[in-house]
């Protein structure tokens, strides 16, 4: 008599855990320095995940008692919305769950995690350690991660200078309140001086139409992209994104203003990859459509 593979004695050997899903939505093809972000919706989930990046996992919907085990280690949790997870690199992880959840993953690179911490704080980036949190409550990382999943959104408010900020404020925020090491200020510094401030803010006007990388602007005057980042907002008192999103406005207003131009190739001049995607961001800014304010102009 042939004995079912499955079972020994009567009793079910129990099947072995598979692979995360394919993610609703990913940024893997955005070209994002640091991070990839991922919408997860997960239905009954037993996998076993290499964890080759620290991940955090923000739950958006859903209330699961969750399960994970990594080396010797079993921990059962239930974690609801506003949850978080934070997963240093390292050993496989498995998680398990019976129900139903919206999660949001952030992968980080650990490379990218080591260069804020050496650039921005008095860290030997050998010396120190992610925290392993599962179900925290954190609403500061809640709200970065909302804020980057915005960036998923075809026409949303986050362009890759943006995304690449949040995700240096992400890191930030890691080492603050989830690292081994204890966190002091940040390095001093005096922000940028007129020479260097000038050639950025040359750079920035003179590629309103193009997408620009954190890196990129960093490069001009020879520093990290988050040592780059913190400067500039302590010279100018607005971060990289925000300013070069107000430039962008400035000159969407100058062109409706002052020429002709059809609002397609406006949007064009400013960075926006359609009409649509420039009303989107000039009624968020201003209140009023391009159309509508080329009218009253």
């Amino acid at each position: 008599m042939q004995v079912n593979p499955r079972t020994r004695q009567g009793a079910t050997v129990p099947k072995p855990p598979g692979a995360l899903p394919v993610p609703l939505l990913s940024s893997r093809s955005r070209g994002w320095t640091g991070i990839t972000v991922e919408l997860h919706h997960f239905r009954g989930v037993d996998a076993l995940v290499p964890v080759r990046e620290h991940v955090v996992g923000v739950h958006i919907a859903g209330s699961v008692n969750l399960c994970q085990s990594r080396g010797r280690h079993t921990c059962v949790r239930h974690v609801r919305a506003g949850d978080v997870t934070i997963t240093p690199c390292g050993e496989p992880k498995r998680f398990q769950h019976a129900g139903e959840n919206v999660v949001l993953l952030l992968k980080l690179a650990p490379a990218f995690v080591q260069d804020v911490a050496g650039e921005e704080y008095p860290l030997d980036p050998e010396r120190f350690e992610l925290r392993e949190n599962f179900g925290v409550a954190d609403p500061g990382l809640v709200t970065i991660g909302k804020q980057l999943l915005a960036g998923l959104e075809p026409e949303g408010p986050a362009g890759r200078l943006h995304v690449e900020s949040l995700t240096v404020q992400l890191v930030t925020h890691l080492l603050r309140h989830h690292c081994t090491a204890s966190i002091g200020e940040r390095r001093a510094g005096s922000g940028l001086s007129p020479r260097k401030l000038q050639r950025v803010l040359d750079y920035i006007d003179a590629n309103l139409r193009d997408e620009m990388a954190l890196a990129d602007l960093a490069a001009l005057v020879t520093m990290s992209p988050g040592h780059f980042a913190h400067l500039f907002r302590q010279t100018t008192g607005l971060p990289p994104h925000r300013y070069v999103l107000e430039r962008r406005i400035d000159r969407a207003k100058a062109l409706l203003r002052d020429t002709d131009l059809p609002i397609t190739d406006i949007a064009q001049y400013v960075g926006c990859a359609s009409h649509s995607h420039l009303s989107v961001m000039f009624h968020r800014e201003t209140g009023v459509t391009p159309r509508d304010f080329r009218r009253q102009a």
